[in-house]
């Protein structure tokens, strides 16, 4: 039988809030197996309690096979905590974060785009979900006299007691953790001043980050503010409390039973507490509920005439014969371990300034619990203050109930599932964010590519869904973080207006009129970029027809030796030519030189490729022209390694994250030059704080690709677009090959194109909006058809690109960006 009364109310009226609270002092301490300090929290009753913050699996992306397993391996987990064990699990429905205000913005467009965006999350409209497990453990009675001699100095001897006893706390506390570690939920232990603002936002009405002092303090000296009025309607200082409860719980339950309490527009707390029990002390209390069954169904002189008769069921009605054998299953379930049962409180707690308002929000969630299937539900009165005692983590001995539900129930009854609002900081880039965007239920979502240390994406879906818009979207909103740099390989010029407009360099590479030629022969004094020069031209001799045997490479070799010790304006194919001596090679080497077809790119002795923090190369019309595309893009991307890695001369201490966008990036895995390349970029960009977008609209070529283990290994982020088709046969299979379940398959057959996002990652997944409707300037930038592209040239033929943004801006009815971000400003 469960020890109740080791959780006795022993608390007396006292005029503070201070004084009916358990709470001791901090403690440090380290789990099994990690250096990371975790808080924990010494209670004045010899108790102590851990919080860790976690967050469980979003019901619209998870499958029902999935959410068994989780239910299966939880109810494992309580029914092995032992009897002294209570777990609280609280959810708290708080506004969202304030938008990051930390940006570096290098120009007016993306800052004003993003300030569209700061006043449509600021609004003061949207929330998420916060959730919190608190592990609370009282030793036996002599062990939690010990554990208050931490309290006392001078007591050495059972200070080592209770640390021992402490350890024992920390192991049970770090097999819960690996559990849920181990069931692929976010789970981490809250740091010190973490645990002290968790507390402080149970109690007060003015939930606000706390800071623990540099000395030792008892927690009562600096974590209330807020006074508790008593009454049928309590108040905590301002705020009008209403306390929701449930009095018949449903017939049957579901995994995220209250799942749609994540889509309310208001805050709350729903906190769930249980009190675990040993199998020992399960079947002892079964076996309790068994007889007070009969006790209470059968006259007692019945029941004392027949107690020792060993065919005692049959003097009972259909009714408790019923009981007794959902009883009996239930101690075979329990004796087989199936299952456990635990003591279950939980109560839903909304405040308000207007007691109106309270009500009303009381009202609502009345209802949805109602409609979710519980039988009654009602607002506490008389037991108000008391069930709101009972919410708080470590007050074991207020608000007792005696309801015994299964593990299985408590999962489903329990908060554990959530709408993923995306993480509030990324960590890698150390600042806030990519991109917010929304979803449902009044929640937003924080778009960021990164995995830990991996930025790298696909992006992928039909024509016509989006994809350039959001590649667009992604780029402009990547200038937020310092010295960041954006290089784009085009395909459509879908980012031409947004690059004239951020004042980048737009390169048509098939377009002779854009004045772009290289000198790729210009530093082959240095010995690396000789090696690199050689494997250049073999390539292009390569695609020529010539068969790159070693004599041939000699040749090559000693030619360039030769130039490198030519002044750098002197270093041209055409000067390379003239020292080849093979005249096959020649003819072979002489398409790149001056007056023939590919001279005025290659044979230059002035490199007009200058790589700023902004950087578009159009590919929509050289992907066609085989023989040139290949060192064309080879030279680039040698340049691009080249400024990651500080080989230009610039000091690349003063860099910031560079993103790089291969759109059509099927046309790169075709050539095996490309290939290679990217197969090396995978592995080695992330060094150098680069990341790749890998964005196509043919899936089945990406799919068919030798690369694509390799991509979908390293690319940790993946967007998808809408696709009507994703549920027929061919489609699926094509859609299981990135490792989507046929929930997320039917999300985007759903999915309204030009609009909806599905972004997955091995940190949780979600449909998200970009909501442009709400942002015209951005749209004018992101949303680029033919007429625009017109329209684009014909400003820049007329005005120059100094006046670009001036009237790209009047022909769609908007200010110029600094008018508009001062605008928004003083708003």
């Amino acid at each position: 039988m469960y020890k109740m009364n080791l959780f006795s109310n022993t608390y007396k009226k006292k005029h503070f809030l201070r004084d009916a609270m358990v709470w001791g002092t901090l403690h440090t301490g380290r789990l099994p197996g990690s250096n990371e300090k975790v808080a924990i929290v010494l209670n004045k009753d010899g108790s102590f309690q851990l919080t860790m913050a976690y967050h469980g699996p979003d019901l619209d992306s998870s499958i029902e096979a999935e959410l068994s397993m989780i239910t299966v391996q939880l109810s494992k987990e309580f029914c092995s905590l032992p009897t002294d064990y209570v777990l609280y699990f609280e959810s708290q429905r708080v506004p969202s974060l304030a938008y990051p205000t930390e940006q570096y913005f290098p120009d007016m467009v993306t800052k004003a785009m993003d300030k569209e965006r700061e006043v449509l999350f600021s609004d003061g409209g949207h929330y998420e979900s916060k959730f919190y497990v608190t592990i609370y453990y009282r030793p036996p009675l002599d062990s939690a006299e010990k554990m208050k001699e931490i309290f006392i100095e001078g007591r050495k001897k059972k200070v080592v007691h209770a640390e021992d006893t402490l350890d024992r706390f920390l192991e049970q506390v770090n097999k819960f953790y690996m559990v849920i570690t181990g069931l692929r939920i976010p789970i981490r232990p809250l740091t010190a001043d973490e645990t002290v603002t968790y507390l402080h936002s149970t109690i007060s009405d003015n939930p606000r980050p706390i800071k623990v002092p540099g000395k030792p303090l008892l927690l009562d000296s600096y974590l209330y503010d807020t006074p508790l009025y008593g009454g049928l309607e309590p108040k905590l200082n301002k705020q009008h409390l209403r306390i929701v409860v449930p009095v018949k719980y449903p017939h049957a339950t579901a995994f995220g039973l209250l799942d749609a309490l994540n889509n309310l527009d208001f805050p709350y707390r729903w906190s769930t507490r249980c009190f675990c029990m040993t199998k020992n002390d399960t079947l002892s209390t079964l076996e309790t509920m068994r007889k007070a069954w009969y006790a209470k169904l059968q006259s007692f002189w019945s029941y004392f005439i027949h107690r020792d008769d060993p065919n005692l069921e049959r003097y009972n009605d259909e009714h408790v014969e019923g009981l007794i054998h959902e009883i009996k299953e239930a101690r075979l379930a329990v004796e087989a371990d199936s299952f456990g049962f635990v003591y279950y409180t939980t109560a839903i707690i909304v405040a308000s300034d207007d007691p109106e308002e309270a009500d009303q929000r009381a009202r609502t969630i009345k209802q949805l619990m109602l409609d979710s299937g519980f039988k009654k539900v009602s607002v506490e009165t008389l037991n108000a203050v008391e069930a709101w005692m009972g919410s708080l983590p470590g007050l074991v001995g207020r608000n007792i109930r005696r309801e015994i539900i299964s593990t299985g129930n408590l999962v489903h009854l329990m908060p554990i599932s959530a709408i993923w609002a995306g993480n509030g900081y990324n960590r890698h880039l150390e600042g806030p964010p990519l991109l917010y965007t929304e979803t449902n239920g009044n929640t937003p979502f924080r778009l960021n590519l990164h995995v830990g240390q991996i930025g790298h994406t696909m992006l992928v879906g039909d024509t016509g869904a989006g994809k350039s818009v959001h590649l667009c979207c992604i780029e402009a909103a990547f200038r937020r973080y310092k010295n960041a740099r954006v290089i784009i390989f085009d395909n459509g010029k879908s980012s031409k207006v947004l690059t004239y407009g951020v004042g980048g360099r737009f390169y048509d590479l098939a377009d002779e009129r854009n004045g772009l030629s290289f000198q790729p022969l210009a530093q082959v004094d240095n010995p690396d970029e000789r090696q690199w020069a050689m494997e250049w031209l073999c390539d292009f001799l390569q695609d020529e027809g010539i068969e790159v045997m070693p004599h041939i490479k000699s040749l090559i070799r000693e030619a360039l030796s030769t130039l490198s010790s030519l002044p750098k304006e002197h270093r041209t194919i055409s000067t390379f030519k003239d020292y080849i001596q093979n005249e096959h090679l020649k003819q072979a080497i002489a398409p790149m030189t001056m007056g023939n077809e590919y001279g005025s790119i290659f044979d230059s002795n002035i490199d007009t490729l200058e790589l700023s923090s902004w950087q578009s190369f159009e590919m929509g019309k050289i992907i066609n022209k085989q023989n040139i595309i290949g060192p064309v893009l080879m030279y680039i991307f040698h340049r691009i390694e080249n400024m990651l890695k500080g080989y230009d001369g610039h000091d690349v201490t003063q860099d910031g994250p560079t993103l790089i966008v291969l759109d059509e990036c099927w046309m790169f895995f075709k050539n095996p030059l490309f290939a290679l390349k990217i197969e090396d970029w995978l592995r080695t960009l992330r060094k150098f704080n680069a990341s790749v977008i890998f964005a196509t609209q043919s899936l089945d070529d990406v799919v068919k690709s030798p690369l694509f283990d390799i991509i979908l290994g390293s690319c940790k982020t993946h967007i998808f677009l809408p696709d009507e088709m994703a549920m027929e046969p061919k489609r699926k299979a094509v859609y299981s090959q990135f490792k989507l379940n046929e929930r997320q398959m039917e999300i985007l057959s759903v999915a309204k194109k030009q609009k909806h996002y599905y972004y997955t990652s091995p940190e949780g997944s979600r449909l998200y909006d970009l909501g442009l409707e709400s942002c015209p300037l951005s749209l004018a930038y992101v949303a680029v058809g033919k007429k625009d592209l017109a329209l684009c040239e014909k400003i820049i033929e007329n005005y120059g690109l100094e006046k670009f943004n001036q009237f790209w801006l009047k022909e769609h009815g908007l200010d110029i960006p600094g008018t508009f971000a001062a605008k928004e400003e003083a708003v």
